[in-house]
């Protein structure tokens, strides 16, 4: 400390009396002389401050300086000062402190210090006091100004982080509602996919049945071909021995037409007439049963070879039929897939979202999409981190857009 703070007063052998100061802001503007105060019997130094000070109150300043009479022990001038320049800078250094906390939770020094009420510590020290004895009030009323300076900082510290603290419990209680919903719809999505994996295994089960009854259908058709293909044979057969016939018939009616002129020419009695009409009489009874039981065997090729016509033409159909019908389960299946890919898809993306929000500090075909703000920046969050870098208000808000899906499938 220089010699200004700490004033060199030789007072060994006499204790200095200095009379009680009473100042007030009142004697200043009626322009009153001090008044004067002498309490005797007593060793005490006693300062009083007025009511404390709050921003955009007037402030009452009343001090008392009281004087010490004679006692039997001496107060130590120099000893006073340091303590007094002592307690001065530790209150300066409480008060850059609680700026320096302010200014990081979003606070400048202009918003806390009130230019009006400055006081002009000068004008309040009494005059026709010794140097020494001004020097200490001056100390006095500069920790007065730095303790009401102090006390703004601190009130208006707690008024900050009260209202950051209710922001900070909105947002909490916002992103606890938001996480509930979030599960729910994670829940609802894995129902969701359990009821598309039942039924793509219903649909794989009756893709199954389907192709083995159509490889049933398609052994049966082979079958009915490989019949057709024989009857075909067959039939082929019996029109070839039927010409065969045929021609036989033809020959021995020729053969009996020539035989019958012979005879008509070598003889023309009675009885070989007759004998001749029994033959040919025989002849043509045998040739006509015989063509009567080619005709009949014709006809049952013929009705036997359009029922398998109509059986192989019921089968292609029916085979058809399969086959559209495993087309269309084919296609449908196909659609499944692609659906319970987009749901997995969206589900992941759902589960991310939610593993990230938990890391921060923080029924028919319907869409909803939802819009939440949140705040990003809480300047409280400056007294935690050396590196915080405080936003101002009006920026630090941040849009999240979360996107609810409702779709319901159920098995056929």
């Amino acid at each position: 400390m220089d010699q200004e703070c700490y004033p060199q007063v030789q007072c060994h052998h006499h204790i200095v009396q200095q009379p009680q100061i009473i100042h007030s802001p009142y004697c200043q503007q009626s322009h009153s002389s001090q008044e004067m105060q002498t309490i005797t019997g007593s060793d005490l130094i006693s300062t009083s401050t007025g009511n404390e000070l709050h921003p955009g109150e007037s402030s009452h300043i009343q001090e008392q300086v009281i004087i010490q009479d004679d006692g039997p022990e001496k107060l130590d001038p120099k000893y006073f000062g340091e303590l007094l320049a002592d307690l001065s800078r530790k209150n300066t250094d409480l008060y850059h402190c609680l700026l320096e906390h302010m200014q990081r939770i979003g606070g400048s020094k202009q918003d806390f210090e009130c230019t009006d009420e400055s006081e002009d510590i000068e004008s309040l020290i009494p005059k026709g006091l010794s140097e020494f004895t001004k020097q200490q009030i001056r100390y006095i009323l500069q920790m007065r100004g730095m303790s009401d300076k102090s006390l703004r900082l601190v009130l208006s510290t707690f008024s900050n982080i009260r209202e950051e603290l209710g922001h900070l419990q909105n947002d909490l209680t916002s992103l606890e509602n938001d996480k509930l919903r979030l599960e729910k719809d994670v829940a609802f999505k894995e129902t969701q996919i359990k009821e598309h994996e039942e039924l793509l295994a219903s649909v794989r089960a009756n893709n199954r049945q389907q192709q083995q009854g159509l490889q049933e259908s398609t052994s049966k058709c082979q079958a009915l071909e490989e019949n057709n293909i024989s009857l075909r044979h067959t039939l082929s057969d019996m029109e070839y021995r039927l010409k065969e016939l045929e021609y036989c018939k033809h020959n021995l009616e020729q053969e009996n037409k020539n035989l019958r002129m012979q005879v008509s020419e070598t003889c023309t009695g009675p009885m070989l007439q007759a004998k001749m009409d029994e033959i040919g009489n025989h002849y043509m009874e045998m040739v006509k049963s015989l063509r009567m039981e080619k005709d009949r065997e014709i006809c049952k090729l013929r009705t036997q070879l359009n029922q398998y016509q109509k059986d192989v033409s019921r089968r292609e159909g029916s085979c058809s039929d399969f086959q559209f019908k495993l087309h269309e389960l084919t296609s449908l299946l196909e659609e499944k897939d692609s659906l319970i890919k987009r749901q997995s898809e969206e589900l992941s993306k759902l589960r991310q979202e939610i593993y990230s929000s938990h890391n921060q500090p923080s029924s028919g075909g319907r869409t909803t999409i939802t819009t939440k703000k949140y705040r990003t920046q809480y300047p409280i969050l400056g007294l935690l981190y050396d590196d915080y870098e405080y936003i101002p208000p009006g920026s630090d808000t941040q849009t999240i857009m979360i996107e609810k899906t409702e779709d319901k499938w159920t098995c056929p």
